[in-house]
């Protein structure tokens, strides 16, 4: 007794939000190929991150005039 559905059952009946066997074996020779890329995007975007905060953290305030305080109420 064959217990396994036919193929046209298999790609036409939907069982949810799960991947049916075909999208897995449609997906499968990109897996190696988006992990790289995953990696590549998160090495720039942590690179670029990590520069602007070093290149914030070496910014020199100490020339730029500060204005005079306000006077509030108490100080009169």
């Amino acid at each position: 007794m064959n217990t396994q559905p036919s193929r046209e059952k298999l790609y036409s009946t939907s069982k949810g939000y799960g991947f049916s066997p075909a999208l897995q074996r449609t997906r499968k020779p990109f897996a190696v190929r988006n992990l790289v890329t995953l990696g590549g995007l998160l090495a720039f975007v942590s690179g670029v991150y990590t520069y602007s905060l070093l290149a914030v953290k070496q910014d020199d305030f100490s020339d730029v005039p500060l204005p005079p305080a306000a006077v509030t109420d108490e100080e009169k």
